[in-house]
């Protein structure tokens, strides 16, 4: 697969996640798709994280691609999620996502970011 078509599929995918639609972002996968926070596996990751990201947001968060390199199978990309939170607050974080493929398919994600801003953003009022 040529390195703009990967690209392109990362948008997509991530798109199609953060909309809250598991089954579509799932049709984009391999049959075992993977992903990993931090480098921590989440068990039925893609499903948590479309059921989660809706619940998180007033209506969908907004990705701008900062950058995104290819390499491979793997494409890299840098993103600012920006959104609205359900408590009100405006919401700008740096994410770092790894895709891997298994030819048109994503086989696995990694995903960082700065989780000590999104828990300030997100963890309930103690």
């Amino acid at each position: 697969m040529d390195a703009e078509k990967s690209k392109r599929l990362v948008r997509e995918f991530l798109n199609v996640l953060h909309s809250g639609d598991a089954d579509g972002a799932l049709a984009l996968a391999t049959d075992s798709p993977k992903l990993f926070i931090f480098n921590n596996e989440v068990p039925d990751g893609f499903r948590m994280l479309a059921g989660i990201i809706p619940s998180m947001f007033d209506g969908l968060p907004t990705r701008e691609f900062t950058a995104q390199y290819v390499d491979g199978n793997t494409v890299i990309s840098k993103i600012t999620i920006r959104g609205k939170t359900k408590g009100g607050e405006q919401y700008q974080n740096y994410y770092t996502f790894f895709v891997e493929f298994a030819g048109d398919k994503v086989a696995s994600m990694t995903e960082y970011m700065d989780s000590a801003y999104a828990n300030a953003k997100f963890a309930p009022p103690s």
